[in-house]
């Protein structure tokens, strides 16, 4: 039944724990750790004293019963008339406390170097753990699967900031992979370009002058695609520092869509595709910067004309949620699969890399960008076939 008992008490401590975080602290811990110490060495030392002294005091009562009974059988004529000497009951008291004090320093301190040991060892982990990873590794964690004090929450928290770390380091090296494949490409033609135009410099007699203007042609744009691609990191990168917040007015996102669609409903039909256009006649209006707004709505077009193909249906809605504004870009065309639909808001990433559309591979890493910028969400999806885009916008 006790054995039953001490699992379900310890259980329900634990849920108290639990539902006061204010018992996580360490300094209430150890204050409540020193009362109990206190209580226990007092009930320990006042049990044992007890004890020891009801002993003593028993076999004094016996002696004085065995010389009471020697009196009255004539075996003695003379009554100790001082059975209980003063000496011997403070010596009975002071062994009495001295033996309980040292049981009760032995079992403190006991308890007292099972804590400080298993504090250190967590120290030590922590300690540890922050110099590997001072080191470059940062896939080592203090493993703390709870949170009961001080020192595990701290642990908890390491093992969180070297898995964000972790994934950062991984993204950047992404990107930087990205960036140098991007980068890579158009280099090399505008290196051709200009080999090749050289070489037709120093035959200047023989060249013809249409092949001379089409490789400066070709030269001026690869040059223009490198400058492009700094230009939307640059932007980004503006972007995702919160700058433009400072920029931010009441922007009607209706009037947003109505922009787009006056921009882009010819450009779809020149490409032989349809775009709908769905939304209120009343304003949806939210804090934000409009000329983001438009970048980021165009982008979600132009990404869906670039690779759906002809005959395709497109849409484009605005409404109204009970949560705030939610803008949703629509069409049938090839989708994303699913695999790849976190990785393709990495800046430059592209999913079929040897694949040249004319993209900059950065459109929806923008997109994602403002909608942060404007607390906002994206969520690609699918929509059998093609893809779904929503752009969430909360109320403010």
């Amino acid at each position: 039944m006790r054995s039953a008992m001490l699992p379900l008490m310890i259980e329900r401590i634990k849920t108290f724990c639990a539902s006061h975080p204010w018992l996580r602290h360490s300094a209430i811990q150890q204050g409540v750790m020193f009362v109990t110490v206190s209580i226990v060495s007092l009930l320990l030392i006042s049990s044992i004293t007890i004890s020891y002294v009801d002993y003593h005091l028993d076999e004094l009562n016996d002696e004085i019963e065995q010389n009471i009974e020697a009196f009255m059988y004539g075996m003695t004529t003379e009554i100790d008339k001082e059975p209980i000497d003063e000496d011997d009951v403070i010596d009975v008291l002071v062994t009495g406390f001295t033996l309980s004090g040292v049981l009760v320093v032995l079992l403190s301190g006991a308890i007292v170097a099972y804590m400080s040991k298993r504090n250190q060892e967590k120290i030590d982990r922590i300690e540890q753990v922050l110099k590997m990873a001072s080191e470059g590794n940062l896939s080592v964690r203090t493993s703390v699967s709870r949170q009961d004090n001080d020192l595990d929450r701290i642990g908890y928290s390491v093992d969180e900031m070297l898995s964000h770390l972790q994934s950062v380091v991984a993204a950047m090296s992404d990107i930087s992979a990205n960036i140098a494949h991007e980068l890579k490409t158009p280099i090399t033609r505008l290196q051709y370009h200009l080999l090749t135009l050289d070489e037709m410099l120093v035959q200047q007699n023989t060249v013809d002058s249409d092949h001379l203007s089409e490789q400066l042609a070709l030269a001026v744009k690869e040059s223009t695609r490198l400058a492009d691609i700094f230009d939307a990191l640059l932007r980004i990168s503006q972007i995702e520092s919160g700058q433009r917040r400072q920029r931010f007015e009441a922007v009607d996102i209706v009037d947003v869509v109505n922009i787009i669609a006056d921009i882009y409903v010819d450009v779809a039909d020149d490409a032989g595709m349809v775009l709908n256009v769905h939304m209120p006649k009343s304003p949806l209006v939210i804090q934000g910067d409009r000329e983001l707004l438009i970048q980021q709505l165009a982008n979600l077009v132009e990404n869906a004309l670039r690779y759906c193909t002809k005959g395709s249906e497109l849409s484009l809605i605005c409404r109204q949620d009970n949560e705030g504004v939610l803008i949703a870009m629509k069409d049938n065309g090839p989708g994303i699969p699913e695999q790849e639909k976190e990785r393709v808001f990495e800046r430059l990433y592209r999913i079929n890399k040897a694949r040249n559309d004319g993209g900059l591979g950065i459109g929806l890493s923008l997109v994602k960008a403002v909608a942060e910028l404007h607390k906002g969400d994206v969520k690609l999806y699918d929509c059998h076939p093609g893809l779904g885009v929503d752009i969430h916008y909360p109320k403010e």
